[in-house]
């Protein structure tokens, strides 16, 4: 028949081929001329197998290039798109291992045919780089027959299904026609002669007839051959059906050809089997019906010849099956085909899903039947299965080979396949090539595992500086080594990280020895080094022994690195006093170290001297007031024992015949207050009581007089600063008072403890003192400071707590006003006795106005609101707000 090309979407198409006696299977014309180029060495394989002429590319020599391949007819070349390889027989992809494959069936488009026994196949390959520069290649191939065709043989490719028939007219047979044929004989006896036409069979017992024309319009490949019919369909047309009940595409054609003496119909029906495989943890099984649907006309007279197994579309024995642990069985219904995940003959690849790290198997399978149904079925039925099995997560394991008295870590990170590559491992976040971790000596390399992973080794020294240290107790140090392992899939390019931590503790820490000393006016220690303590941080009491503290009070420090020598000032901050007695005053360093991090205490090491109290004042941070007294300060010599302060009730806490001991708040016993510049500075006055005779009149005195005046001054702008950021909501940490009792520290306060309230200093007596509401108190709270007055923190609506008046005027937020001693009777209040000192600014509140004294009462009944308080005119009256 002449050769005709038909046009589908601007692609030319060969229709039909061959009228000649021999009925060769050709392209439509001649191969066409073009300079082209071989493969070099290496780049490219081809063998025949199994009717397939079989073409492989290496990809690494394709690289990054793009490729593609053509064939030619009658219209001229023609590139093998994906609908012209399902109708034309060409299947591409790729192998296991990703290199480009090509399979072309004998009986394709543009495949020279000698008679269906010698085949021979030009294909050109064009190969284009990024450049956009391309190459062409030749691929030639010639091919022999191999084992003799049978009767029918179906195969059911990846992307189509193709059945040939041989069409040499047997012997009479004495059976009936089938149904089928019985169906297409009225449309075959109506035909047009001398033409080629299909009729397609459904399941509903309907039938469709068209040109053979027409077929290749829809996809379909139709041709005839010197002894063969071939019918060709890809998966899912129109015309082909799913068989009910069984996983089976099954396309039921009949090929035939009238002339005015014969018709001669070809059965072509097709069935392949379409179902999914099923996977284990461990397994992947595929199968098949033993009887295809529209195969076998007679069922019980069908029997298997042959039933093989293969791999990649080579059929293997018995001895392979059983050597790779695939199980190959069959029953009265199902072939089925079983493979262990990760057997021999498939690809095991590495993959990575959200950065997990996981494998897939992929295995390209064949399965190779033939049987006999009546005299004249003999079938050879081969069904190829690509099967990939889904993303496997596999969790590496992080194992831990350390052992302590090695001195470093010792750890195996695995199993991974071999298209894994290490990229770079960071250690305490650095991160580090292979290259350079052996180059800081660090241990790096890989162990095989049995089953062709593999695990990767690496060793770190304890003493890396990129490893942590952590003191625990005793002698024990936590050596931790952070990890992050970053890993490249090739040739997919997917990056992949793993962290991980492994901790050691070892008992080779050496502490550090202490020896305490105690000089004139000053208390110290030496320290021996251990192998750990540079790494911590000291501390005297709660302050950190920085250079800038050391050189602001005075302390004395060195280091040779062998040795640490700490010496402090008896009286300077950060050391605790824990007894003061006649015999002299007791102070302790408390020396610590510790973590650098966490601040938390390693090592404690206190240091305790008792220092001669002699003529001593000590002004205490706390607003205590400490001074001894001698009694050899006079001549002739007095009896401290019979000394006081201005409040006579205000004695001496300790005294004997030749010294005395005071101790008393600021706020007490009739101490003064007055400023100084940026001072508040307090004082009192140490007196004796003279013995005056006779008793009835007594005018002499054997005593001398006495009068001793303490004096301590205080920084302003320290307290304030405290009162401004409790004012603001800052957080304020009350400082202990420094005086102890030996064993549990004790408070020492005169009315209500700051401690307990507020957390700057005690409330005094004869203080009047203010409570916030909101931070317009701040400027009165400054200025209240001033005359010895104390916030008390409370809010608006809250009950006042005993001593405390709740005053405010409309427009104002109400506080808390403290007068102490005062309880109802308002008009005894000493309030006002040391009024020449008050001076109180509100800018705020209304125009101010003077009050007798006698009217402080009426004015705090009607509310007068927060009040400012100064001596205005005369003693008999006060200025505030009304």
């Amino acid at each position: 028949i002449s050769p005709t090309c038909l046009l589908r979407g601007g692609v030319c198409l060969p229709a039909c081929w061959g009228r000649r006696a021999a009925g060769i299977y050709s392209v439509c014309g001649p191969f066409l001329d073009r300079k082209t180029f071989s493969f070099p060495e290496g780049a490219a394989r081809t063998e025949c197998r199994g009717r397939y002429f079989w073409i492989w590319m290496d990809k690494a020599a394709l690289g990054q290039n793009l490729w593609h391949y053509s064939v030619f007819s009658k219209c001229g070349r023609i590139p093998v798109t994906g609908l012209v390889a399902s109708q034309c027989g060409f299947t591409s992809g790729t192998d296991l291992y990703g290199n480009p494959e090509i399979r072309v069936s004998f009986l394709a488009c543009s495949v020279r045919n000698s008679f269906d026994q010698e085949f021979s196949l030009q294909l050109q390959v064009e190969v284009t780089s990024p450049a956009n520069l391309t190459a062409t290649y030749d691929v030639f191939m010639n091919c022999p027959l191999g084992a003799p065709w049978s009767p029918r043989e179906i195969v059911c490719e990846e992307n189509y299904m193709e059945v040939s028939v041989r069409r040499a007219v047997p012997g009479i047979a004495s059976e009936a026609l089938n149904e089928d044929w019985i169906a297409v004989w009225p449309v075959a006896q109506g035909a047009v002669n001398q033409v080629w036409q299909v009729a397609f069979h459904y399941q509903n017992g309907s039938l469709q007839n068209m040109m053979a024309t027409e077929a290749h319009a829809l996809g379909y490949g139709v041709n005839t051959t010197a002894t063969r019919v071939l019918f060709r369909t890809p998966y899912g047309t129109q015309q082909t059906e799913v068989s009910l009940g069984l996983e089976v595409e099954v396309a039921r054609a009949t090929v035939f050809y009238k002339q005015a003496w014969m018709i001669l119909m070809v059965d072509t029906a097709l069935a392949c089997p379409i179902n999914l495989p099923i996977f284990t943890t461990t397994t992947l099984r595929w199968g098949t019906p033993r009887i295809l649907p529209s195969l076998v006309r007679f069922p019980h007279l069908y029997r298997d010849e042959a039933v093989e197994m293969g791999l990649d579309g080579r059929v293997i024995d018995a001895a392979t099956i059983l050597t790779n642990g695939y199980s190959f069985l069959a029953d009265t219904k199902f072939f089925s085909i079983t493979v262990p995940i990760g057997a021999p003959g498939g690809l095991m690849e590495s993959d990575v899903i959200d950065n997990h790290y996981g494998t897939t198997y992929s295995i390209k399978l064949l399965l190779d039947r033939r049987w006999q149904g009546d005299e004249s079925d003999r079938t050879r039925h081969r069904s190829f299965k690509a099967i990939h099995t889904p993303f496997a997560p596999h969790a590496p394991v992080l194992t831990d080979n350390t052992v302590a008295e090695r001195g470093y870590f010792d750890i195996s990170l695995g199993n991974f396949l071999p298209d894994l590559e290490l990229v770079t491992i960071a250690v305490g976040g650095k991160p580090l090539t292979p290259a350079e971790l052996k180059g800081r000596g660090f241990g790096l390399g890989e162990a095989p595992n049995p089953n062709n992973t593999r695990v990767f080794i690496l060793q770190v020294p304890f003493t890396d500086p990129l490893v942590e240290q952590e003191y625990l107790y005793d002698n024990i140090r936590r050596y931790t080594l952070r990890l992050e392992y970053t890993f490249n899939l090739n040739p997919k390019g997917k990056p992949f990280t793993y962290p991980g931590v492994i901790e050691c503790d070892v008992p080779d820490v050496v502490l550090p020895t202490f020896e305490g000393f105690c000089e004139t006016g000053r208390i110290g220690l030496v320290m021996t080094h251990g192998n750990l303590d540079r790494y911590w941080v000291p501390y005297v009491g709660n302050l950190q022994l920085t250079n800038e503290l050391a050189a602001s009070q005075n302390y004395t420090v060195q280091d040779d690195g062998s040795y640490y020598y700490l010496s402090v000032p008896f009286l300077a901050p950060g050391l605790v006093y824990e007894d003061i007695s006649l015999q002299g005053l007791t102070a302790r360093l408390d020396f610590t170290l510790r973590d650098n991090k966490t601040s938390a205490v390693l090592i404690a090491f206190p240091v305790g001297c008792i220092f001669p109290t002699g003529k001593l004042l000590v002004c205490l941070p706390n607003g205590t007031i400490m001074a001894t007294v001698l009694g050899l300060d006079t001549k002739p010599d007095l009896d401290p024992r019979k000394t006081h302060l201005r409040d006579k009730n205000c004695g001496p806490v300790a005294a004997d015949e030749s010294k005395a001991l005071f101790s008393f708040p600021v706020a007490s016993c009739g101490t003064t207050r007055r400023f100084d510049g940026n001072y508040l500075v307090y004082e009192n006055e140490v007196t004796f009581r003279r013995e005056l005779i006779p008793e009835a009149s007594p005018v002499i005195t054997r005593d001398s007089q006495y009068r001793l005046t303490l004096r301590c001054r205080y920084p302003l702008n320290e307290v304030l600063r405290v009162w401004a950021r409790q004012l603001q909501g800052g957080q304020v940490t009350p400082q202990p008072y420094a005086l102890e009792a030996k064993g549990k520290p004790v408070t020492h306060t005169v009315g209500m403890s700051f401690l307990d309230q507020a957390g700057i200093l005690p409330i005094r007596e004869k203080c009047f003192c203010l409570g916030r509401a909101s931070l317009k108190w701040m400027e009165i709270a400054i200025q209240m400071v001033i005359v010895c007055c104390i916030l008390w923190l409370c809010g608006v609506g809250l009950t006042c707590p005993p001593y405390f008046i709740r005053l405010g005027t409309p427009g104002l937020e109400k506080g808390c006003f403290h007068l102490p001693e005062i309880q109802e009777n308002l008009s005894a209040s000493p309030l006002l006795e040391n009024m020449a000192s008050a001076q109180i600014m509100v800018p705020f509140l209304r125009t101010p106005k003077c009050y007798a004294r006698t009217g402080v009462r009426k004015l705090f009944q009607q509310g007068a609101g927060p009040l400012s308080l100064r001596p205005c005119g005369g003693p008999d009256y006060i200025w505030g707000v009304g």
